[in-house]
Formats: C-alpha cells, structure tokens, sequence
C-alpha cells in the first residue's frame, strides 16, 4: 500500500502544508501538479512514467486532432474522426495488454513450437509493468471515447496532465471522469476550507483504520488459516468470511484514503462503496461495489455491446463476457476471468429472472410468486453468492475447486 509508508507520510506532511499557504489558485494548481509529478516517479521510476507519458500526450493530440476534424468541417466526416478515433484508442488499450498481459498471454502460447516461443521470448519479457497502467488505461479510453461521442476535449494541457496523474486516486482509483474533474481546476485550486479539511481528514482516518485494523489482520488470519493441513466445510466458511472482510475493507480502506485526501485538496472525488454486502441482489451489488469501474464497464463496454436491448441469451453472453474482461482487468490469471464469468452469469441470470418475474406478476401470475424473496433472505442470498467468489478470485482455479468441494462435506 503506497499510502501506508513513510516516503508518502513525509510527501504529504511537507506537501500539504505548503499548498494550503499559497496565496494564488493557480500557482496553487501548478504546485500540485508538480507534486503529483514527484509522487508518479518516486513509485513509478524511470522506465514506469515514460510509457505513461508517450500515452498521455498522444491521447492529449488526437483528442484535439479529432476535435479539430469535427470542427473544421461543414460537414463532419465522421468515417475520418472514427478512423482516427480507433488509432488513439488502441494506443492505451494496446499499451495495457502489452505491459500487463504478455506475460499472461506468453504462458497461452505453450502450444507452439519451442523455437517460436524461443524467438518471441525477448518481446514478451522487455520492461516492467507501469505502475496503475490499469487506472490510466481506462481514463484515456473514457477520455478518447466521450470525445468520439462529441464531448469538448481538454484543451489545457496542464488541466489534462492534472487530471491524468492526480496523485490520490494514480493507483486505486476512484476512476475519473473528466467531465466532473478538470470543471474543478479550470480556475486554479482555491484554498480548501476548513470543512473540506476535517471532512476529508476523517475519511482518511477511516481509510487507514479499515485497512490497517480489519483488512490486515483478516489477511493474517488467512494466512494461519492457509497454514492448516486439513479443510472442512467449517473453515472454508470462515476463509469465505475473512476473504470477505479483507477485500472489502481493503479495497474501501484505499478508496477512502484516496477520496479523503482529493477534499483535503478542495477536489471532490466520486463515492467508490456503498455498503456493498447489504446489497439485495447482484445487481445491487455492482452498482455498490467499486462504483466507478461497474460504471465504466456498463458505459464503455457493456451499453456497446447492446445493454438491455438485446434478446435475453445474448445479454446473459455479453454481462459474461464483459465480466471476464473486468475479472481480466484485476489480474492476468485465469481464476479472474472464471470469477468475472461467474459474476457475469450471476448479472445475466438474475436479469431473466427478474424480468420474467415482473411480466408475471403485471398477468397477476402466482407461479413465480415463491420466488420473490423477502429482503432479508435476498440480501442473504446475494451476500453467499458474492462470498463464494472470493475463493475464485484469491485462489488459482485447482485450489478455489478442492476448496468448493468442502462445503459440501459437512
């Protein structure tokens, strides 16, 4: 956790400090990202920032070459701007597949020859992986897209750069959109006021106390647990239960840390977790649980792919397949593309049944009657069906099986 260790401690001690007393919003603006510069190559390094910033400053250009094709014209010519809009788009996205999944992807070529693999070795093994090449990759495609659609680009370069490598969120997000971001630095960044200090202040407290005090030490109990020799349905639940904990209060812990310290900075970050285990169903749950990326698969992938307009197996397809890719998105492996089908198959599933179930109920229908749950038992329901997951996740696919096949041995 980059958050939790003494280079960031004495970054913003000295940094913080600073930016409150000066005395100009946009000197204030120009501080912060320089600073938000320093914190990306300390834990970045060299060879980190360089592929960033050949990403950043071509997603810049063709953003305004786009804009400027749009512009120009009394006519647009719309084959041209999509033309240009796919080449600015496959920069990011190659860039993503390249440093995080060609080592993944290198493993898939067992099948082929040895002299191939011998020959494509040097390729696929070149270069360490940027640090958040995630986060950045998703913000520059949001970025590119919207002003495919037609949204005004970012002229400033500064406002842009800002909004590329704002320190709080560089790592874990949230993830941006630049429509509520850079509105906020057009101006500079005014002095933030003292609510927007305590406030943001008492989140990052809350932050570091559900990572530090619940998330930890429910991964130390993991791993005693892990230690034991023999699994029985009991200690799998209980492995379920402190998966469970770790994610939530570490993934939410930085979420908070990240969001508290952006309004600490007069910037306002989006919500991220909304007591996600509450949710009554897996629905519910997405649209609870790391808000900002299910909303950006739903608008950048999903909706693309024909949203809720599509025949019912081609939807249940698509959540599937667009649940693989967020389950790829987490970690090259193949358990995160199993666990982002099943979360996929979970969305499709209750999708049907939730549409056939009100189509029978406006035909004043009891067939399906038993099926509506109370809330209580749904949010049950749903909390077990997430739970499971996390084996799927946290597990390589041989293990999360052996460990399934002890809850049914009681």
């Amino acid at each position: 956790m980059i958050f939790n260790t003494t280079w960031f401690l004495m970054f913003i001690l000295i940094v913080y400090p600073l930016f409150v007393l000066i005395p100009w919003a946009r000197v204030r603006f120009y501080f912060l990202l320089l600073a938000c510069a320093v914190f990306h190559t300390h834990f970045a390094g060299r060879a980190g920032v360089i592929p960033i910033i050949i990403m950043g400053v071509l997603t810049y250009g063709l953003s305004l070459v786009i804009d400027r094709q749009r512009l120009n014209s009394g006519a647009p010519d719309q084959p041209r701007i999509t033309s240009i809009g796919v080449l600015a788009l496959a920069i990011p996205t190659a860039g993503l597949i390249y440093y995080k999944y060609r080592f993944f992807l290198f493993s898939s070529l067992s099948f082929l020859p040895s002299a191939w693999l011998a020959a494509l070795e040097p390729f696929f093994k070149l270069g360490p992986m940027p640090l958040a090449i995630s986060f950045f990759a998703f913000e520059f495609v949001h970025y590119l897209t919207d002003v495919i659609k037609g949204h005004k680009p970012v002229r400033n370069f500064f406002h842009f750069s800002l909004f590329s490598i704002f320190f709080p969120s560089i790592v874990s997000g949230p993830i941006k959109r630049f429509q509520q971001f850079v509105p906020q630095i057009a101006q500079g960044l005014p002095r933030p006021g003292l609510d927007d200090f305590l406030l943001g202040l008492g989140q990052v407290v809350l932050g570091f106390s559900k990572k530090l005090i619940i998330a930890d030490n429910a991964y130390l109990m993991v791993q005693l647990l892990e230690r034991q020799a023999n699994w029985n349905f009991y200690s799998v639940l209980l492995l379920i239960l402190l998966l469970s904990l770790r994610i939530l209060f570490d993934f939410s812990g930085y979420s908070d840390i990240a969001i508290g310290l952006a309004r600490m900075l007069g910037i306002r970050l989006p919500v991220n977790f909304n007591f996600p285990y509450l949710a009554r169903n897996i629905s519910d749950f997405w649209n609870r649980w790391h808000i900002s990326l299910s909303s950006w698969i739903r608008d950048y992938l999903y909706i693309p792919l024909g949203g809720g307009r599509v025949p019912p197996a081609r939807k249940i397809f698509n959540l599937a397949l667009v649940m693989a890719l967020c389950g790829l998105w987490h970690g090259a492996a193949w358990n995160f593309i199993v666990w982002g089908i099943y979360q996929g198959l979970g969305l499709g599933l209750h999708s049907f049944y939730e549409q056939r179930l009100k189509r029978e109920q406006a035909r004043g229908s009891i067939r399906l009657k038993f099926l509506d749950f109370p809330g209580i038992v749904a949010r049950g329901l749903t909390l077990a069906f997430v739970g499971y997951s996390w084996l799927l996740f946290f597990y390589p696919i041989q293990q999360a099986l052996r460990l399934t096949r002890c809850l049914f041995i009681f």
